[in-house]
């Protein structure tokens, strides 16, 4: 079994730094509330082979395991491009948002206690007498 240290939820913050901890959370949270447009996924530009052929954009994305493509014209491409990476963007906050809120009730709210290992156990221990 893995030795563990000093528990988690032993862990207890500043009050300057839960502040900064929830200020933080407040920040992402607005900046995750702005954005208008979400679409996973990736726009392709197909370049054609011959001169006289039309550049084509495609949308992909994958749906129940499986990779659905979509057609799209180029002003469609532009704006799936600023959808797609506002949600980069949207993930790296609840990303973020997520380690905030970890830290900050971890630190908040009272853990269980945990035995050390190292520490002797009130067992009584049998001797087992050794066989000739």
């Amino acid at each position: 079994m893995k030795q563990q240290g000093k528990s988690a939820g032993q862990r207890r913050f500043s009050t300057s730094v839960l502040r900064n901890l929830q200020d933080a959370y407040q920040a992402l949270d607005r900046a995750v509330c702005r954005q208008p447009w979400l679409v996973q996924g990736s726009v392709n530009v197909v370049t054609p082979k011959s001169p006289s052929a039309n550049v084509t954009y495609t949308w992909t994305r994958k749906l129940r395991n499986k990779t659905i493509t979509v057609a799209l014209s180029q002003k469609q491409a532009v704006v799936f491009r600023r959808a797609m990476s506002a949600n980069r963007r949207i993930e790296k906050a609840l990303s973020r948002l997520r380690q905030v809120s970890q830290s900050a009730l971890l630190a908040e709210v009272p853990g269980v206690t945990k035995r050390r290992l190292d520490a002797p156990q009130n067992v009584e221990t049998k001797t087992v007498p050794k066989r000739a």
